[in-house]
């Protein structure tokens, strides 16, 4: 009699319908943000004006579905499952770690969030068996004090130039503070998102953290006399940028005007009030995550009723990985097509229904094919290329 054993494998679960739709709406919503005219105040009777409501929301909404996917997939049971588990998040981050640092060779502008979510996936490994009160407490730092380390840390990395790791940790997305975002998904995950009490009170917590971020955010901002963005253009490393925003890391003035030793840079503390979208601080931080965590409920509520209402947001989040570099890659083509100035080109619904229509279709070919988008089966082929192989014993 023979008998077959092979090392632990991840539990299979049911896809989650309203994880898959808000995970696609967060990738519609980027195609906005980063083609759209994202300068212009939002305003319900200007549609022009519609990709503000989702600049910035969007990367966040993202983030937060990131966290509870690194979940979903790391669900090995036993010592032997944890370490499989390790290995695959490392293969992860670092395959998604190569992507990204290609997609930041294309021109268009994007900042591309790929390489803060391969370190922010490593830093995240010990939070996924953790007490729950650690991982709160760890997301309420991050969300707290990261900002504070952000503003810091980028003021040192233009004096310095800082390295490539500087730069994650404290620019662009800074890891140190968007590290909250992606452990409020962990949080969401474990309390058990196939829960319909834990969906509700997701709901719930997430409009109480909207009300009090952006409400603290805009009473404090009043207050203190900040009422939006400090300055005419994003400081160096700003947790933000778009197609529209392609000089974001360049100081005001040119780099011709930056002195061969600087003096080091004043810090601008009232960003930490500011609430504006890709402005970094707490407040911004907890309202923005507070609307992701209230939309991915809603989500998760319909898909319990109609699910079928969610398809083609659902197919979209599937394919999210691929069709987020997919459009990275048509923004460089579009910048390269509409030199010396490609911005108007991109500024307008035009691009945007484009990326839209085109997303929806190949992601429900992809799915009737029964076939994974060639990127996620890229990341899950890295994954478990570091498993062990099967052992036969007699």
């Amino acid at each position: 009699m023979h008998h077959s054993t092979s090392s632990p494998r991840a539990h299979s679960r049911p896809r989650l319908t309203g994880l898959d739709a808000a995970r696609g709406l967060a990738v519609l919503g980027m195609f906005a943000a980063h083609v759209g005219v994202v300068d212009t105040p939002f305003d319900w009777s200007d549609p022009t004006s519609w990709p503000d409501l989702v600049d910035g929301r969007s990367a966040v909404l993202f983030a937060l579905c990131a966290g509870i996917s690194l979940v979903l997939l790391t669900t090995g049971p036993g010592e032997d499952g944890r370490i499989r588990d390790r290995r695959h998040v490392l293969a992860r981050a670092a395959t998604l770690l190569a992507i990204g640092g290609l997609l930041t060779l294309v021109p268009g502008g994007v900042l591309v969030i790929l390489p803060t979510y391969a370190v922010l996936f490593v830093a995240a490994l010990p939070f996924l068996r953790l007490r729950l009160r650690w991982v709160t407490l760890a997301a309420t730092l991050s969300l707290v004090v990261g900002p504070v380390l952000a503003l810091v840390g980028q003021a040192v990395v233009e004096v310095t130039g800082g390295s490539s790791i500087a730069s994650l940790l404290f620019s662009g997305y800074p890891a140190v503070s968007w590290f909250g975002i992606v452990l409020a998904g962990v949080l969401v995950a474990r309390l058990g998102l196939d829960r319909v009490d834990v969906v509700r009170r997701t709901l719930l917590v997430g409009v109480g953290l909207g009300v009090l971020g952006y409400g603290t955010g805009i009473a404090l901002g009043a207050a203190l006399g900040v009422t939006g963005p400090v300055g005419t253009t994003i400081p160096v490393g700003s947790a933000g940028g778009s197609a529209t925003e392609p000089t974001a890391t360049m100081p005001a003035g040119g780099p011709h005007l930056v002195a061969e030793n600087p003096p080091f840079p004043p810090i601008a503390w009232t960003r930490l009030v500011d609430v504006t979208p890709h402005a970094g601080s707490p407040f911004e931080l907890v309202g923005a995550l507070g609307v992701a965590l209230a939309v991915l409920a809603i989500l998760g509520l319909v898909a319990r009723l109609t699910p079928t209402v969610l398809l083609p947001l659902s197919v979209v989040g599937r394919l999210a990985l691929t069709l987020y570099c997919g459009h990275v890659l048509a923004i460089g083509v579009w910048s390269r097509s509409g030199e010396p100035d490609p911005l108007p080109a991109l500024g307008g619904w035009g691009p945007f229904q484009v990326l839209v229509v085109a997303a929806v279709v190949l992601a429900l070919v992809v799915q009737r094919s029964g076939r994974r988008g060639p990127l996620e089966a890229l990341v899950r082929r890295a994954a478990r290329a570091l498993d062990d192989p099967p052992t036969t014993a007699r």
